[in-house]
């Protein structure tokens, strides 16, 4: 009777998520968590400040659908300046509880059942159950990964305190892949830049090729997960790198969706915001008035202040700096440690990636400790390291389609404090 209630289309996510079952197992075996991807160390003062401030001046009611006027005007102010385009704050902005349930409002307003969605896996796997919901189909088309390097080849990458990222190790879209899932029931194709979980930044020549093979599907929208373009790595400039929302022949097609709690390192802030062309922002708005309709006033008004602070973009300057230098922290710890494994230098975001595929794991682990169910490669390696280096990661085949791929593979968050990485890394070694 009791499974008999719930929704056919939710019986496969009732169990808790990865990251859950990880952090679960981190606490319970005393590890340091390098598996979910949030940052643990304080908010910015000047954000803490503003909600407190807010909270007692702030109305405790109703705001409009779309957003507190205040954040509508600040948020598309600062989004112009910096990503390069021009927003109006009446028709082409909209903010929700954070970037996940604008994902939720853009797939409610632009799916119907029977549309397929590509995805470049590695995906973020909250997508696949978003779409399912909607009625819709999720289409997984993996990247092209680029050269795995075993420890020596990382050692011959780095200079002057850092790994060099060279041409050869950058994931790149798989078009004939691409071209050949592409079909009528396309409706959406997701980029998500810099990628969760591999770093990915796709460039300038994707969206280039992106934009010759749409002109043949002129329907399908682009979905642009923009939560880390404040955190591109190298030569890139943060929010202005090559990306779909500024793209001069994809910009009309694309929504994209921008996390505000991932730019102040303050992920239980739940602000997020959708900035498009005005056909899809009021599908948007029109999604939200059913499910959510408005969010806290005083995060909103928190987040219209802490982006009028740092309106000049220092703050995120410096930040960008901070995580790029946690990445190679993390990954020369990964490099020294004693496992085998293969690496791959991150163009941004909060995550890396390892290739296991060498690494010798106790059969012991390929067994559930509760369920006693045999597991794959990629979970068995983060059982094993949790019980014998007392570290935690996040396996990968959940971010793939084809399950085989990600087998291989674990993310590790590096979106951590100093004193995190450095004992993390004392324990792998």
């Amino acid at each position: 009777m009791q499974n008999s209630i719930i929704s056919d289309r939710l019986k496969p996510y009732l169990g808790p998520q990865i990251y859950t079952q990880f952090t679960q197992l981190a606490i319970q075996k005393e590890c340091v968590n390098l598996g979910q991807g949030f940052p643990n160390y304080p908010s910015p003062q000047f954000l803490r400040q503003a909600i407190s401030e807010e909270a007692l001046v702030e109305s405790l009611q109703y705001t409009s659908t779309s957003g507190l006027p205040r954040l509508l005007k600040s948020g598309a102010e600062f989004f112009s300046k910096h990503i390069g385009i021009s927003i109006d704050s009446e028709k082409e902005i909209s903010i929700g509880a954070g970037a996940q349930t604008i994902l939720v409002s853009v797939f409610q307003a632009i799916l119907n059942k029977g549309d397929e969605v590509i995805c470049f896996d590695p995906s973020f796997d909250v997508y696949k159950p978003m779409i399912e919901f909607q009625g819709a189909k999720q289409i997984g088309i993996a990247l092209k990964i680029g050269k795995w390097n075993n420890k020596e080849e990382m050692l011959r990458k780095f200079e002057n305190g850092i790994f060099r990222q060279d041409k050869e190790d950058i994931w790149k879209i798989d078009l004939d892949s691409l071209k050949y899932h592409l079909n009528d029931k396309t409706k959406m194709i997701i980029l998500n830049s810099p990628q969760n979980p591999n770093g990915k930044v796709y460039d300038q020549e994707e969206l280039d090729q992106l934009a010759d093979i749409l002109e043949n599907y002129p329907n399908v929208v682009i979905c642009e997960d923009a939560a880390y373009h404040h955190l591109p790595f190298g030569d890139y400039e943060i929010f202005n790198y090559p990306r779909s929302i500024s793209h001069k022949r994809l910009s009309k097609k694309t929504i994209c969706v921008i996390s505000a709690g991932k730019m102040f390192s303050a992920t239980g802030l739940r602000v997020g915001f959708a900035i498009g062309p005005e056909s899809i922002i009021k599908g948007v708005k029109a999604a939200q008035t059913y499910h959510l309709f408005c969010l806290n006033p005083i995060m909103q008004a928190a987040t219209a202040k802490s982006l009028e602070l740092c309106m000049d973009g220092q703050y995120f300057k410096e930040k960008r700096i901070f995580y790029e230098k946690q990445a190679q922290t993390l990954l020369k710890g990964l490099v020294e440690s004693r496992l085998n494994l293969n690496y791959m230098v991150p163009s941004g975001g909060y995550f890396l990636l390892t290739d296991i595929s060498n690494v010798e794991i106790p059969e012991q682990y390929f067994i559930h400790p509760d369920t006693k169910e045999t597991l794959s490669r990629d979970f068995a390696f983060v059982y094993y390291l949790a019980n014998e280096f007392g570290v935690v990661c996040i396996p990968m085949s959940p971010y793939y389609s084809d399950k085989r791929i990600g087998e291989k593979l674990v993310r590790w968050a590096f979106c951590k404090t100093d004193e995190t990485i450095q004992e993390a890394c004392r324990r792998l070694k």
